[in-house]
């Protein structure tokens, strides 16, 4: 049963970013067991082609920052000229210092480290919502 505590208050609808199926198929399954719906994207082209169909839907982005053919920086700055106010959280296994530096940068919601629990991805999503909602959005 799911805690109604992480339960969003309306439906959101995530972006989920990942070229391993496996870990998009079970965060897409974790994500709606708690009442979020998802999209998926495999890679930094499909991101674009979908982002820019859906935008105004799309409450949060969750990528990461390692992608076949646009590179999670270059993503980053494609999904922000596109929507400028866009809730970014890249999720990687590797935030070296540079990494670090370059995600700071490109204006992220968060980070969380790969890999992760469910708690945590839950608390972090639930975390860049609410600051959009405390911040009148």
């Amino acid at each position: 049963m799911a805690d109604t505590s992480v339960l969003p208050k309306k439906p959101r609808l995530v972006l989920l970013v990942d070229d391993d199926s496996h870990y998009l198929s079970a965060i897409q399954e974790l994500l709606a067991n708690y009442g979020f719906q998802t999209l998926t994207a495999a890679d930094g082209n499909e991101t674009l082609a979908l982002f820019r169909r859906r935008f105004s839907e799309i409450d949060l982005v969750l990528m990461d920052f390692n992608l076949p053919r646009v590179n999670g920086c270059e993503l980053l700055a494609q999904l922000k000229i596109m929507a400028p106010e866009v809730k970014v959280v890249v999720a990687s296994g590797f935030f070296g210092p540079e990494e670090e530096d370059k995600i700071a940068r490109a204006g992220v919601a968060g980070t969380i480290p790969k890999p992760f629990r469910a708690e945590q991805l839950l608390a972090e999503i639930n975390r860049v919502l609410a600051a959009e909602i405390d911040a009148g959005d």
